[in-house]
This record gives C-alpha cells, sequence and structure tokens, in this order.
C-alpha cells in the first residue's frame, strides 16, 4: 500500500520545483509558510526563544533546558560535555520544521504512516521561554529513505520532514555528549599540571608533578627544575616524552559515550564490570591536577579491537577511546625518564660526596656563579681560579653520567661508587653504581633502580675526583 502511496501521490509531490510561479499551499491554522512555497508545521522558533526540548524515542528519554544563566543544560545531567554542534542540530531539527510535503490534509487512518498512538511514535515538545509549546509526532520513514513522516498535536495532517532527524530527534542522547574524558588543560600552561601518575592493577607505576612559583620560591635551591617524579624514585622527567603525554589532556576524548551517569552521582559497580573496568582494581587509573580540579580516569584492559572503555569520574560517563589516545597507558618507564642521571645545577648545591674503592673525598660549595667557592674536606683548602676551573670540568664529567637501558642484573653485593649531593635546600640524593660487567652498571637513586649506565663514566668520576683535587688538568669529554 505504501509503494502505491509513493509513485501515485508522493512522488509527484517531492520533484523539485524551482518555478517562481509554483501554486502557493492552503494553511491550515498553525501553519507557516516557509520558503519556495513549502510548508512548515509551525512557527519558526530559534534557540534564543526555546526554553526546552524534550525528546522521546526508541532510544529513550532525555530533555535539554535552558538554566538560569542562560545556557543549555541536559535535565538530570547538568555537568553533561554535550556538544554544541549537536545542540544547534537539534535546535534546528525542532525549530526550524519546513517540511518537504503536506501527504495529506485530514488523515482518518494514522497507522498508515506509524504514528498511531498504538504505534509508539517518537515525539518532542519544544517550549518556549514564553511559555507555549509545540509537540510533534515522528513516524515511519517514508520508503525513499529521504524523510519521516511526521504530525503536529492533534493536528491531523500528516507532512515530511527530512531524514536529518535520525541524527537529531531520534538518536541516542549520548550522540549527543561529547565524550570528554578529563577537565581540559590549556596548550599554553599544560606544563602546570600537578601530580600526574599511572597505577597499573592497584599498583602505582609513576608519579611526576610541578614545582609551581609558589614551590619554586621556597625551595628555589633544589635544582630539581619544573618536573620532579615522585615515584619510583627522583629520576629525572623526560621533558620531551611526558610533555607529550600531558598535551594530550588538553582535548582528552573517547570515541563515543556509552554510558552516561548521573551528575553528581558514581556509576554503579555492576554498569562499570559490564565495561571490564573492575572499580577497585581497574587495569589503568591515570590522575591529574590542573587548576586545583583533581582528574580520575579509569580503563579497561585494551579490547580485541584495539580499544580502551575508559570511565570519568569527573563527568560520570563510561566512553571507548582510541590506542593512540592513550599509547602512554602501556610505555615503559624508560619512556617517562630522561637520559642524564643527575641535572642539577652547580649553583644550587652545597655539598658533594664522592666515596669509592679508588677515591673518597667531601666537596663544599658555597656562593654562586662568579664568586662561587670549592673546598675539598680532605685539604681544608679553597679552590684557587685555575683548580675552580678544573673542578667544573669535574661538574661536567658527573652531568654526563646518562641512563643507557634496563639493567639484566640489580645485584648490590659488588658496590663502588656511593655519590651523596646536598642542595642549598637541605635535600640530599644519594646515587649508587654497582658494576656488572666489563661495560654496564646498575645504579640506584636513593635506594631505587632499574636501569644501567656506563662502567667507564662510573670509573671516570671515581678517577676525575682525585684530578679535581690534586689539581690535575681533568677533561670532561675525554675517556677514562
Amino acid at each position: 500500500m505504501l509503494l502505491v502511496l509513493y509513485f501515485a501521490v508522493l512522488a509527484p509531490m517531492l520533484k523539485v520545483d524551482d518555478s517562481k510561479n509554483k501554486e502557493i499551499p492552503n494553511l491550515l491554522p498553525g501553519e507557516v509558510l516557509g520558503t519556495n512555497n513549502r510548508i512548515l508545521l509551525m512557527e519558526h522558533i530559534e534557540k534564543a526563544d526555546i526554553q526546552s526540548i524534550e525528546v522521546h524515542n526508541d532510544n529513550g528519554t532525555y530533555t535539554m533546558y535552558r538554566g538560569d544563566d542562560d545556557q543549555f543544560y541536559l535535565e538530570g545531567n547538568e555537568g553533561a560535555p554535550y556538544s554544541m554542534t549537536a545542540l544547534s542540530s537539534l535546535v534546528v531539527s525542532s525549530g526550524y520544521t519546513l517540511s518537504m510535503t503536506r501527504v495529506t490534509e485530514d488523515c482518518s487512518d494514522m497507522s498508515v504512516y506509524g504514528l498511531a498512538e498504538s504505534d509508539n511514535p517518537a515525539w518532542y515538545v519544544l517550549t518556549k521561554v514564553d511559555g507555549n509549546s509545540h509537540k510533534v509526532y515522528i513516524g515511519d520513514m517514508i520508503p525513499t529513505g529521504a524523510g519521516y513522516y511526521v504530525k503536529y498535536g492533534d493536528r491531523n495532517a500528516v507532512y515530511v520532514l527530512e531524514a536529518s532527524l535520525a541524527a537529531t530527534l531520534l538518536a541516542d542522547v549520548r550522540d549527543i555528549i561529547t565524550p570528554i574524558l578529563s577537565y581540559p588543560i590549556s596548550s599554553t600552561t599544560y606544563f602546570q599540571t600537578k601530580d600526574f601518575y599511572i597505577y597499573r592493577h592497584g599498583e602505582p607505576f609513576v608519579w611526576i608533578t610541578y614545582l609551581d612559583d609558589e614551590e619554586v620560591k621556597k625551595q628555589a635551591k633544589t635544582g630539581y627544575g619544573v618536573y620532579k617524579m615522585l615515584y619510583p624514585t627522583d629520576y629525572t622527567p623526560s621533558s620531551t616524552n611526558y610533555d607529550a603525554v600531558l598535551q594530550k589532556f588538553a582535548n582528552f576524548v573517547g570515541l563515543r559515550v556509552v554510558e552516561l551517569g548521573n551528575t553528581g552521582d558514581t556509576m554503579p559497580d555492576e554498569t562499570l564490570l559490564k565495561y571490564g573496568i573492575d572499580p577497585e582494581n581497574p587495569a589503568y587509573l591515570v590522575h591529574y591536577n590542573y587548576s586545583g580540579v583533581d582528574n580520575y580516569i579509569m580503563f579497561s584492559e585494551q579490547q580485541e579491537d584495539g580499544t580502551y572503555y575508559a570511565y570519568s569520574m569527573l563527568f560520570n560517563l563510561i566512553a571507548t577511546v582510541s590506542p593512540d589516545t592513550v599509547n602512554f597507558l602501556n610505555w615503559d618507564l624508560i619512556k617517562f625518564v630522561d637520559r642524564p642521571i643527575f641535572q642539577k645545577n652547580i649553583n644550587d648545591v652545597s655539598k658533594i660526596e664522592i666515596i669509592s674503592k679508588d677515591a673518597n673525598e667531601t666537596f663544599i660549595l658555597e656562593g654562586e656563579g662568579t664568586t662561587i667557592q670549592i673546598t675539598p674536606q680532605s685539604t681544608g683548602k679553597t679552590f684557587d681560579a685555575d683548580m675552580l676551573q678544573n673542578f667544573r670540568q669535574f661538574y661536567k664529567v658527573i652531568l654526563s653520567l646518562e641512563m643507557e637501558d634496563y639493567t639484566e642484573n640489580e645485584s648490590t653485593d659488588d658496590l663502588y661508587l656511593t655519590m651523596i649531593v646536598t642542595t642549598d635546600a637541605g635535600v640530599v640524593t644519594e646515587y649508587k653504581f654497582y658494576p656488572y660487567s666489563t661495560r654496564r652498571c646498575f645504579y640506584t637513586i636513593n635506594g631505587e633502580g632499574e636501569f644501567y649506565c656506563l662502567r667507564d663514566w662510573v670509573e671516570k668520576v671515581a678517577a676525575d675526583c682525585n684530578r679535581a683535587v690534586k689539581g690535575e688538568p681533568i677533561d670532561s669529554e675525554g675517556k677514562y
């Protein structure tokens, strides 16, 4: 019957007619004449005049409403980060009802179009700021797929609206929500992110923080720089790789929202578990603080299609996430660590102790810049200008100690050299070096370690320590 209706009645009516002499249709009460003599089901209502849009369709029910601050919110999920583009499309679909055609002025059997009460058609109510409201029902798709049959309120006329309704008034509310997972950080101040850490299966993996201006003033002589690694130990964070991670949070969004919880609530455990997210022991947990806002994101294991499920505690939503967005979740620790083992500025150091089988000395550092004074405790004599310059070469040797890769041997049975550095702020860091092959040397920082450096360079530190005390020339770039 629908095919007969289409070829006999609807098809001719849907043909585009650009003629200026197109016949003006008779308008029913409430209808408005639109462009090209097409009929609007009701007055054109723009966003500024809309108080709320209540939507009922096969995917559920939701309402977008205007708040006291003149912004739109999702009722019951006021904190939900909806898409402005999606909202604009919803406003156009609901407020600008320019029909493709009016099929009939007085329909005796709405079930033909899927608009009978027994068909349970989708519908929406648009309420204006002046309190007036409009209700529109959406029935079956027309045979060509180019639109949907609709009716306005109690009016018996049937119209066809464009198929774009499928992406707005017939869509799932989750398609309107932006799958944002955390509080966005600025692309210019991203480095001010504090307490960034990752847990894997309930165990801490890495923790890096930022020393803000106030902290720098309090401990300006720590020599840590902007970033400080708090776990697993005082490794120097890789500025390149860590910066790349932080910049991801300027727009940290998933692919699609799959679950949306009420604002202020937490997602039920059974819902999280449905997506492989164990609330007590998630596969991954990421946290960071930016502008005083704490962000917690839980992740599932990687799915068969490569994606992850992520739960944003801040926005109480679960979304699918591209592996490219969270590639850092599976990084080895070495990618978060800078290669130089020691990076403190000489002006920020008050004491360096070298304890080795081949050297044993403590250097006291006072002042800074051109007025800096270096005194070895073994002699008690402050270095003159030439010996001071020689000591600076020794300091470059220490700065040249570099991490190479993961160690194959974490034995601490054969300690060769201990270096203890005290900053002007009183922060003490202990470095220990344990050779385990002719070329490699396992090292720890404050008792923690998993990398190795070159043995020759550690032996050079001991040898050049003695040279510095004796005033013998030191080549900071030369071999042992």
